[in-house]
Parts: structure tokens; C-alpha cells; sequence
């Protein structure tokens, strides 16, 4: 069955039996003759012939290449993990994080994840506090670090460790250097800016901590940035307490049973992790 739908995709994407015949390696009359064992088992008509060669798939083709789409994948991945070592499927585990958080807290934490990287197929996502949450709440991801004070009834939040925000760079330079509205710094930034009545001449949006503390370390421009992220000959102008911001861990509230040992692997982890 998984042959003939083969073909048959072959068919519907050429168009042409002779091409899908090359494009399968087989003859034009296997073609056929597979084509036609699967109308018969369907009891239905897939293609109609328009002129000599082209021909053009009926209702009930364009209905059986969506669904044939789907079974062919899962039957390769199907066959993919029976015939792996000891059939062992991994678990798919999407973690994702903040830029602040994956500079300050994911080299350490996925190297103690390493330990069950042979259970487990970890895809690791950076971006913004906000994209972050949606990500979440959409089943995206099944982890999340942030650093912004998200509220959310979906997701779990554990709060572990603190970041110092300050202000550095040049600071008699127009040149501001700020990240993306929705992410958690730009949110500590406008409140500075406004606490201080300053109107910046010049703007530049960075969506990436990395690049902004290289700019300011070439001395240019100025910023609120994490305090962690700066190489030591940056000038810095230390601030309150309002800076201080404490990091979360993100999950959903009813975490699938097969990530309960990562889950417990990364709050171990975080509640001994020391700024």
C-alpha cells in the first residue's frame, strides 16, 4: 500500500506517468498498473487524462495526496524508530529562551541535560520574553526562561535567581541602542528614559543583548543591558533596586509524563542557580 502511495504522489506532483516512472526508478507500466491497484482497492478514479500526457487529478485525488502526505510521514518515522538501536523513540523536548537567559543560564543547563540527550531530541529557540509566552501558550515549546514578569493563568511560572540591569556605554553619546518593544529590556528602558525626561536623537533597534554589548564595548552608543552581558572596560552607572528583575521558568500546567524527568532536571538546576 505504501508503494502505491508513493506513486501515486509521484503521479500527482509530475503530472506525467513517464516522469514519475524516472523519478522512481521503476517502468511506466508499474506505474500504471499500481495506479490502477489503488483505484480498484479505493473504488474510485484518481486521474483523468487532459490530451495526450498531462493528465489531472479528480476531487478524490487532490482528497487522497493531503492524507497519503501525512501517512507517508508518519510511516518514515515509524520505520525510523523501529529500526533504531534497542528501537528507542526519542522524546522531542522544545526549550526556549530569552536572549538574557541564553547567554546567562543555557550553556550550564543544557550541558547538565546532556545526561538524558540520548531519551530526549532538545530544539532550543531565543527570542524575546513575549514571542516566548505565545510560543508557549500555543504548545510550541514545553519550556520556557524568561525574564519578564509574564502573567498567564495557561503556563506555570518558577521564579529562580535575579539580574542587576544598568546603565552603560558612552554616555554623552545621541546614540541609544535599544532592543525590540516586547522584549524585558526594552520594557526596563522606556521606564528609565521616561524616569529621566530623556528624548533620544538617535535610535538604533538590536534584537540580539550579544550584539549591543559588542557595540558598546567598540564604545558606541549607550543602553540598559544586563550587567552580566559586559565585557569590564564598559562604563557602567549601577541603578535601584527598580532594576533588579528576577528570572522565570515557564511550563504548562499539565506537563506530558514523558518530560517529567527533563522538567525535573531543569527546576533542580534552576533553584540552585546563583547570579
Amino acid at each position: 500500500m505504501f508503494k502505491q502511495l508513493e506513486t501515486f504522489c509521484a503521479v500527482y506532483e509530475t503530472r506525467n506517468f513517464s516522469h514519475a516512472a524516472e523519478q522512481l526508478f521503476i517502468s511506466q507500466p508499474t506505474v500504471s498498473t499500481q495506479i490502477k491497484q489503488l483505484e480498484a482497492d479505493l473504488q474510485t478514479t484518481l486521474f483523468t487524462r487532459n490530451g495526450r500526457q498531462e493528465i489531472v487529478p479528480t476531487a478524490s485525488g487532490q482528497l487522497l495526496y493531503q492524507q497519503a502526505q501525512k501517512l507517508l510521514t508518519t510511516w518514515a518515522a515509524t520505520k525510523t524508530a523501529v529500526q533504531s538501536p534497542r528501537h528507542l523513540v526519542k522524546v522531542p523536548c522544545r526549550i526556549g529562551a530569552s536572549h538574557t537567559t541564553g547567554r546567562l543560564i543555557l550553556p550550564t543547563l543544557l550541558a547538565n541535560l546532556s545526561a538524558v540527550s540520548d531519551r530526549f531530541d532538545f530544539q532550543v529557540t531565543l527570542a524575546n520574553s513575549a514571542e516566548i509566552l505565545t510560543a508557549m501558550s500555543q504548545h510550541k515549546l514545553e519550556f520556557g526562561l524568561v525574564e519578564k514578569p509574564l502573567v498567564t493563568d495557561q503556563l506555570n511560572r518558577l521564579p529562580f535567581g535575579h539580574d542587576e540591569l544598568v546603565h552603560a556605554g558612552d554616555f554623552a553619546s545621541p546614540l541609544w541602542l535599544l532592543r525590540e518593544p516586547n522584549s524585558g529590556v526594552r520594557h526596563y528602558t522606556n521606564a528609565f528614559l521616561k524616569a529621566r525626561n530623556i528624548q533620544p536623537a538617535q535610535v538604533m533597534v538590536i534584537h540580539s543583548n550579544q550584539i549591543i554589548a559588542d557595540l558598546l564595548a567598540h564604545g558606541i552608543g549607550q543602553t540598559i543591558i544586563s550587567r552580566h552581558v559586559l565585557t569590564a572596560d564598559v562604563p557602567v552607572e549601577r541603578l535601584s533596586a527598580h532594576y533588579q528583575r528576577q528570572f522565570f521558568l515557564l511550563t504548562n500546567t499539565q506537563p506530558a509524563a514523558t518530560l517529567r524527568p527533563v522538567q525535573a532536571a531543569i527546576t533542580q538546576y534552576l533553584t540552585t542557580w546563583s547570579d
